[in-house]
């Protein structure tokens, strides 16, 4: 398909059922839709975040239906980008005092795009969601919450407060988790190998769930880049660490299970640099590292590629 047949669109994503706010540069015109199903006219759109649980299900039915769909991974320049795109803003509203809006937000998700596009860097921006983003984050974030909970109710315990659910909510993460392993070594056979190589046993619910948990997040290929990506670091002169705490929550949930085999708890930061390096050597020894991110998961690199 040339370029110029594309059809794109922009949206800013709306909580509690409200409208999503939407910018098609093609045509310079804004709108709502209830639903980002309803968005079927256009081969790929660019959402501003996936904070909302209920999109799932809509993303899905895009996904299958062979549409591309891509989410704003920089959430926290936002409020540089209102500042950098102030003018464009009010050019394009004709108005000398722009506010924050919606359609305001949407309108520089799409210049975003436009400079990503001209510095030869917009994966930097968007990262494609694929079908076992929507398969699997869903469930996901229902075990990170399934979890906590679990957590706070062991905590009363400990402090002598009866509580009557704690056995009924760990079978529910129990549900959950093998819910999880379940459907993520169906979408991506390959991590039986991997699992295998890392020494998991198949009934370590928590460890496995952990490992998919990780590979549905994580995408760098470099073991350098995952280090940025999971917070590994020292950070220098005071800077202010930018990490995925739900992938490290997933890479810490591996660790432990391999260092408890040594007798060791918790694990260190050392441990989760030592897993994270295995992780990763195992999958670049699993296939050629030219695989490309678009030929679905059904390979170890393109599960852990960013996009081309």
């Amino acid at each position: 398909m040339d370029d110029v047949e594309v059809r794109r669109v922009f949206v800013d994503t709306a909580w509690n059922r409200k409208p999503h706010a939407c910018y098609d540069p093609e045509s310079d015109e804004f709108f709502e839709v209830q639903r980002l199903a309803d968005l079927k006219d256009y081969e790929e759109i660019y959402l501003d975040s996936l904070l909302f649980p209920g999109i799932w299900s809509e993303l899905r039915e895009l996904i299958i239906d062979g549409h591309k769909v891509y989410h704003f991974t920089r959430s926290w320049w936002w409020r540089k980008l209102r500042k950098r795109f102030s003018g464009d803003l009010r050019d394009r509203f004709k108005s000398r005092n722009v506010r924050k809006s919606d359609f305001g937000d949407a309108y520089i998700l799409w210049k975003v795009y436009e400079m990503g596009v001209a510095k030869g860097n917009m994966h930097k921006w968007f990262k494609p969601i694929s079908v076992v983003d929507v398969e699997l984050r869903p469930l996901l974030m229902k075990e990170a919450i399934v979890a906590k909970t679990v957590d706070r109710l062991e905590k009363l315990k400990d402090v002598d407060v009866q509580v009557d659910e704690v056995k009924e909510m760990k079978e529910l993460l129990r549900r959950v988790r093998r819910e999880i392993v379940e459907k993520g070594f169906k979408l991506m056979p390959w991590l039986s190998r991997v699992s295998r190589e890392l020494g998991l046993e198949r009934d370590d619910l928590n460890a496995l769930t952990g490992l998919i948990g990780l590979m549905t997040y994580m995408k760098q290929v470099s073991y350098h880049k995952a280090l940025r990506y999971l917070g590994l670091y020292r950070a220098r002169n005071k800077e202010i660490k930018r990490c995925s705490g739900k992938a490290r929550r997933y890479l810490m949930m591996v660790a432990i299970s391999m260092v408890s085999r040594e007798g060791r708890w918790p694990p260190r930061l050392r441990d989760l640099r030592a897993t994270l390096r295995k992780l990763i050597t195992t999958m670049h020894g699993l296939e050629p590292l030219g695989s490309r991110r678009g030929e679905g998961h059904g390979n170890a690199s393109s599960a852990i590629q960013g996009p081309k």
